[in-house]
């Protein structure tokens, strides 16, 4: 009896390599033709069998890939946790693009002659980051500044494309880094919308939530910031008809967030109106504000378990805490009541908020910051009693908060490694210290060694306050080029005591500076 053709029993892929397929593939060929014996790619029907194995293994790596997204502990993929999210009611945030106020200015007390017009989209550069003006603005005569204007650190773009009217139309952006809440879509039947409709203030999580005349769309950004937008199919969301125009912005993040005074360049020109060449500075008094990264997977792996746990509503602590960090731009929160501490009343607490300051340059890891105005007041609607996402409970008064920071500084003497300058050694220290002082990670996973007081904890689980000596310690010794911390009695001092920092219940410790003194050069500072 003739071997069978093609396998008869169920095949078990999941250990098989390419080889083992390639092997399966040379085994069929040769059943159907037997003089078939030569595999070698000399000849091209070999390529056939070669193709086969590749595209098996390929699609083997896929499914496995797929599946272990399934799974927070192993996830990468920023659209996995989008659907995992989608179970529990969490939604990722997009990045948004950071705002900074100034005037143009004429150089010195120079009065202008004629008005001076400044247009929407005029360029200014601080550092690597490009601003365009939003709104016209202009020095009129006998001024010598325009009025307040703002400046926003990302580019307009717009992309048209001409709808194949198919049911569950999927269409893709050119650019990345794209900002989330900037993606506004037309068509040739009318102006489309993200949100619920009926006014809602929610983002649309899926189509079942409108019918076959609603103008819907949704807006789904992967791990590089580049966006799929989402149609209907008719019964739930209109399909879109003739030329779809979506205009968005790319740029965003905090990467370009700039002081108070910063420097500036004017990229384009400035003309009177005469035509005449003007020469003008940007001067803003203020920091930038906003301008926060998209929520990265390491976020996600905390917050959709904690979104099981928080669904619309607000009892206890960690559903707060939760709340506040659903604001884009919210690394930490702490809610403190009466049984943190005695200044807060019975029926009463405070929401203490840790924003996510501008990445250090170095390590990429993020300091902790105040939070913006807008921010607070976004998560004081959130939690709001009658119309909050997360209302919170009736007679419990809870008070947004900005943090409570004590300044950390750090003395230390060390002793270098052979082949380090003291520049270099003073640099790794100071990029040391910045990653254990950082309220998260250059992913934005949250770094545990830092915290609120009253979350610091003992062996117990009982709060302790105490930013451990020896954490700091630690983390100088580990610094590439240090080859001892001096044994002496000073040899490394926080916040000029040779003891660990107790700090208050609210208070979260923010490193300020670092001294260090050469031991090799007698105790030289760097």
């Amino acid at each position: 009896m003739p071997l069978p053709l093609l396998p008869t029993k169920e095949l078990n892929l999941t250990q098989i390599d390419r080889q083992g397929l390639l092997y399966r593939a040379q085994f069929l060929a040769q059943q159907v033709i037997p003089e078939w014996s030569d595999f070698s790619l000399n000849f091209p029907e070999n390529v056939v069998l070669e193709a086969c194995a590749t595209m098996v293994s390929s699609a083997i790596s896929v499914m496995n890939e797929r599946f272990r997204q399934h799974a927070l502990a192993t996830m990468t993929s920023r659209l996995s946790a989008i659907r995992k999210g989608r179970v529990t009611g969490y939604t990722l945030q997009g990045s948004t693009a950071a705002q900074v106020d100034g005037v143009f200015r004429l150089p010195g007390s120079v009065l202008a002659t004629k008005r001076i017009s400044i247009s929407a989209g005029f360029r200014v550069q601080s550092g690597e980051g490009i601003w365009h003006l939003l709104a016209d603005t202009a020095i009129e005569v006998g001024s010598n500044a325009s009025p307040t204007c703002t400046l926003e650190n990302a580019d307009e773009q717009q992309s048209t494309q001409v709808s194949t009217e198919e049911a569950s139309l999927i269409l893709q952006l050119e650019h990345t880094d794209i900002v989330e809440d900037s993606i506004s879509v037309t068509a040739g039947n009318g102006a489309y919308s993200s949100f619920v409709p009926g006014g809602g203030v929610s983002k649309l999580r899926s189509f079942v939530e409108v019918g076959p005349d609603d103008l819907a769309f949704i807006a789904l950004l992967d791990n590089n910031g580049r966006a799929y937008i989402f149609f209907g199919n008719g019964i739930n969301g209109a399909i879109p008809q003739g030329a779809i125009t979506i205009d968005y912005k790319t740029g965003g993040g905090a990467n370009n967030a700039v002081e108070d005074d910063a420097t500036w360049t004017i990229l384009d020109g400035v003309y009177d109106v005469d035509g005449q060449i003007k020469t003008v500075e940007f001067y803003n008094p203020t920091a930038s504000v906003g301008g926060t990264g998209q929520t990265t997977v390491e976020e996600a792996k905390i917050q959709i378990p904690q979104a099981v746990r928080t669904l619309e509503r607000a009892i206890n602590e960690d559903d707060f805490e939760y709340a506040a960090t659903r604001v884009s731009g919210i690394a930490r929160a702490a809610l403190m009541t009466s049984n943190h501490t005695t200044d807060i009343g019975e029926d009463a607490a405070k929401l203490y908020l840790i924003a996510y300051g501008s990445p250090d340059a170095d390590t990429g890891y993020y300091p902790p910051a105040a939070p913006t105005t807008a921010q607070k007041a976004a998560v004081t609607l959130l939690i709001d009693i009658d119309n909050g996402e997360y209302a919170q409970m009736m007679g419990l008064d809870v008070t947004v908060m900005d943090p409570v920071f004590r300044n950390i500084s750090v003395m230390v003497k060390i002793f270098k490694e052979s082949g380090y300058s003291a520049t270099v050694v003073k640099a790794n220290i100071t990029s040391a210290l910045t990653q254990l002082f950082a309220v998260a990670d250059d992913e934005r996973a949250r770094n545990p060694l830092i915290d609120f007081g009253f979350k610091l904890l003992d062996s117990n689980g009982e709060a302790d306050y105490k930013l451990a000596w020896s954490r700091v310690f630690n983390a100088v010794n580990d610094a590439e080029g240090v080859r001892e911390v001096s044994p002496s009695a000073d040899n490394l001092l926080l916040n000029g005591m040779h003891l660990s920092v107790i700090l208050q219940p609210n208070e979260f410790p923010y490193f300020t500076t670092v001294t260090v003194y050469d031991m090799d050069q007698g105790g030289a500072e760097i």
